[in-house]
């Protein structure tokens, strides 16, 4: 298959290859527990990791991260503490404040800020980053395609609306405690032309959400050094305990994603644009992957000038460490825009 000898042929090698598993003595993602070997298809697998060892994740590290972190690429936003599952945040700004003030602001107030690709293109992230996928792709027994990954800092009890990621994803664990709640990736639950939406930029990765829907989902307790990968397509939310949360959320592509994608991708494009219904996404055969997923290749060429929803959200917020849970809001907004502001 042309895609796998793409990958074989040095893909993995160059960018998660033995080279960056030198940068430290000891592995960084534990082996996984008996009957956990491979990639997660109907279950979430759960494994543990030691990231936190690399002294990348103190509050000193991380305040400076947050300074060196260049602003185009770093998220503030704020919420109602356990907020209700379908109910998405809003964004803001943290000004001229230092990153120990802002993890200052996380920790007393109603904040969530993101580092955004940290791992893998801050120079000193990226060789544990480097080094944990190896490692991964190992234990998993599945080359990676590629990875990104961001640092999320968390205040108490601030949470992650439903929603459902085109790629491969995972969760490291560093600090604090969080539950999350990972749901069946079938129709019930994420349709298969919601999926189509996603991957082709029509709507953002939220998902209609009903509480009855937690009913049927697993629920995982991430505690430090807790580490989780869940199914493709697999929608989830997340809420935090009681305390500052700091995690890597990480992105990824394998042969097995990238042709599930391709698939999708392919058809629903065929399906909006020229009328012609493939029939469904979800089952469709390996051998007719491989030629979807070529397909969409220069389908996203063609798609790349069309508008998408992809777009800078609106500001609607100060940090202010004197402010009521360190937001203070703009004119024009307030509690009430939190289920607005970011439509």
């Amino acid at each position: 298959m042309r895609l796998a000898r793409a990958v074989h042929g040095g893909v993995l090698k160059r960018h998660f290859g033995t080279t960056a598993m030198s940068a430290a003595s000891e592995p960084l993602i534990l082996p996984f527990p008996s009957g956990a070997k491979g990639m997660p298809t109907d279950a979430v697998v759960r494994f543990r990791h030691r990231l936190n060892d690399t002294g990348l994740f103190t509050d000193e590290a991380l305040a400076r991260l947050i300074d060196e972190q260049p602003r185009d690429r770093f998220d503030v936003l704020t919420m109602r503490r356990n907020p209700p599952g379908g109910e998405r945040w809003t964004a803001g700004e943290a000004g001229g404040l230092s990153g120990a003030e802002i993890l200052q602001a996380v920790k007393t107030g109603a904040l969530w800020v993101s580092c955004r690709k940290a791992m893998e293109l801050h120079p000193r992230y990226k060789p544990a980053f480097r080094q944990a996928m190896a490692e991964y792709s190992a234990e998993v027994g599945q080359p990676i395609l590629s990875a990104s990954a961001s640092i999320l800092i968390s205040g108490p009890q601030m949470g992650i609306f439903f929603h459902a990621d085109a790629a491969d994803t995972m969760l490291w664990h560093m600090r604090g405690t969080k539950t999350m709640l990972v749901y069946p990736a079938t129709d019930d639950f994420i349709s298969e032309r919601a999926m189509e939406a996603i991957l082709l930029k029509e709507t953002l990765s939220d998902a209609p959400y009903e509480e009855a829907m937690d009913a049927h989902a697993e629920r995982v307790v991430f505690q430090p050094g807790d580490a989780a990968a869940w199914p493709l397509h697999g929608p989830h939310r997340v809420i935090n305990g009681d305390s500052l949360n700091v995690s890597v959320s990480v992105e990824y592509t394998t042969p097995r994603s990238a042709r599930t994608n391709g698939a999708f991708y392919t058809k629903g494009w065929l399906r909006r644009r020229v009328g012609l219904d493939l029939g469904a996404s979800r089952g469709t055969p390996e051998a007719l992957q491989s030629i979807l997923w070529a397909t969409s290749k220069p389908l996203r060429l063609v798609e790349r000038g069309r508008k998408t929803v992809e777009k800078r959200h609106p500001r609607c917020f100060d940090v202010d460490l004197d402010a009521p849970d360190c937001v203070s809001w703009r004119e024009g907004y307030g509690p009430a825009a939190f289920a607005l502001a970011a439509e």
